[in-house]
């Protein structure tokens, strides 16, 4: 028989694994429809305007998914982790799960104006004004659902002494979990991170139909949407790096033995190397690639002081799996060559190359999409399990707070198996609804807009 507290916290990294890949295109999504109505307005382009009412086809779709998904993730927190839910009900960490229920609101309102009524605006920005706001409620979804994890990071808003000691809430503030010592660098990267990967899955799509594509209309509608999803990719790639290298400063001041996992530091101190992959065995690293100072280096850039922290410092009884120095250099590594092939893009855009007519451009954005996506994955699971063994860091152990119910064990089973049909058949019909109706009728205007009959 499965551990119950292991089956527990497998199933919620599983579905939130799989919960990550929807949100991530429906929030790129919801930009992307954005820009390229503005840019279809703005420049009278219809092939703009008909990518933002195909896109928006598959945003409702992703949005009726996600939001399916979000309520099992609710469920799943409630009756997985019933004394961490406990403590957020006690406490202002609370407030973010109400704030989070406006932000969808505001996103459902708007969204339901924005595809039904479409003709009963007559302003010229009016309707794209509702893109607006669904693009706003969106993020704020993701920023208020972060706020939460920043919280579970860096705990504030009660006695956080009184409850260790006694179990008891008490001194509670209930606006402090809005903003906790790590909230802004985690909300800065996050929201960065999630928009660069979905505009690059978008991207890889365009990318292949662009390499399928037999008429000029089709070439020219799809590498309108690569330079579209380009230029947020390489944007976003940039903010993701300058983001990154913050909240890795965030975690030297306020999560160092975090830090000292990803960076696999036994011993701490200064002019420390960077270390790439390895493991260690009896307080010695082994087997990886090591590069001199480069860690101290990136250290006093990041805080201005390059003495890092080491395992040493804290019992052994509180260190994370050290699997997330594996995962974090993955990561890191990626998303370098990530860079890499977006700075080729950009080069050969400068030099008028027309980098989206090239073959090997084309399929090198399917796999840096693919890459994207992993490495996204990767970061959450670093962030997570590097919080381990706490559900609240220095607050909550996830082992006190899970729930060792065996009969939770075959709705689980049942879950798994619905989301390992769910998202192969959600993204089937995101390609079939974007392909439903025919370009060049869309293109002339001739086809009714939006997918909604008036």
């Amino acid at each position: 028989m499965v551990a119950m507290d292991v089956f527990d916290r497998f199933l919620f990294a599983y579905t939130i694994g799989a919960h990550i890949i929807l949100v991530t295109l429906s929030i790129s999504l919801i930009v992307i429809i954005t820009i390229a109505e503005f840019i279809g307005i703005r420049k009278s382009d219809q092939h703009y305007i008909t990518l933002s009412e195909r896109l928006t086809k598959v945003f409702v779709i992703s949005f009726g998914v996600g939001t399916a998904s979000g309520i099992v993730m609710a469920v799943e927190l409630i009756n997985l982790f019933p004394p961490f839910m406990t403590l957020v009900s006690k406490t202002g960490a609370i407030a973010l799960f109400y704030a989070e229920v406006f932000a969808f609101f505001l996103e459902t309102i708007s969204l339901v104006i924005y595809v039904y009524y479409r003709k009963a605006f007559t302003g010229k920005y009016t309707h794209w004004i509702f893109a607006v706001l669904i693009a706003t409620g969106t993020l704020l979804s993701a920023v208020f659902i972060t706020m939460v994890n920043a919280w579970m990071n860096s705990p504030n808003g009660f006695n956080l002494q009184q409850f260790i000691s006694t179990g008891q809430v008490t001194g509670i503030d209930p606006w402090a979990p809005f903003l906790t010592s790590t909230t802004l660098a985690q909300i800065a990267h996050v929201v960065t991170t999630t928009v660069f990967t979905g505009s690059m899955i978008i991207g890889a799509y365009f990318a292949y139909k662009y390499i399928k594509s037999k008429e000029n209309d089709e070439k020219t509608f799809y590498s309108k949407g690569l330079k579209l999803t380009a230029a947020v990719s390489i944007v976003g790639i940039i903010l993701s790096g300058i983001t990154g290298s913050h909240e890795m400063g965030t975690l030297l001041t306020y999560q160092p033995l975090k830090y000292a996992a990803m960076e696999l530091n036994y011993l701490p101190g200064s002019n420390m190397p960077e270390r790439v992959f390895g493991f260690l065995q009896n307080g010695q690293y082994l087997w990886g690639l090591v590069v001199p100072n480069a860690q101290s280096l990136l250290a006093t850039l990041e805080t201005g002081s390059g003495n890092v922290p080491g395992l040493t410092q804290f019992p052994s009884s509180v260190w994370p799996p050290l699997l997330i120095h594996t995962s974090f250099d993955i990561m890191v590594i990626g998303g370098l060559f990530i860079g890499l092939f977006l700075f080729i893009v950009t080069v050969m855009w400068l030099l008028r190359k027309k980098p989206f007519t090239v073959k090997y451009i084309l399929y090198s954005q399917v796999a840096a999409a693919v890459l994207s996506m992993i490495v996204y994955e990767l970061g959450w699971v670093t962030d997570e399990v590097g919080r381990q063994p706490w559900i609240v860091y220095n607050v909550m152990k996830t082992h006190t707070a899970v729930n060792l119910t065996p009969t939770l064990l075959i709705p689980g089973l049942f879950i798994i198996v619905f989301y390992a049909v769910l998202l192969p058949v959600t993204f089937y019909f995101f390609a079939r609804v974007f392909n439903s109706g025919k370009l060049a009728d869309e293109l002339s205007g001739k086809e009714t807009r939006g997918g909604v009959n008036y």
